[in-house]
């Protein structure tokens, strides 16, 4: 039980960027989106502002963007 803490801490120390900017930048861009385009029709397009979220949190990993967090 203890490596599994000790694995969670680490990915998240590692990865922790990247999952906020899922979470948080994902909702705000899932929003933006879902106020200026009507994505009622199209299931999958719900799923754009959370893509975008991933994107900028990989961009910021590599690129040590510490300011998005």
């Amino acid at each position: 039980m203890e490596k599994l803490a000790e694995y969670f801490s680490t990915h998240l120390e590692n990865w922790g960027l990247v999952w906020f900017c899922l979470i948080f930048w994902g909702s705000i861009f899932n929003a933006i989106f879902l106020n200026f385009f009507n994505f009622n029709s199209e299931f999958y397009l719900n799923y754009l502002g959370y893509f975008a979220g991933l994107i900028l949190g990989i961009f910021a990993k590599y690129k040590a963007w510490g300011w998005l967090g």
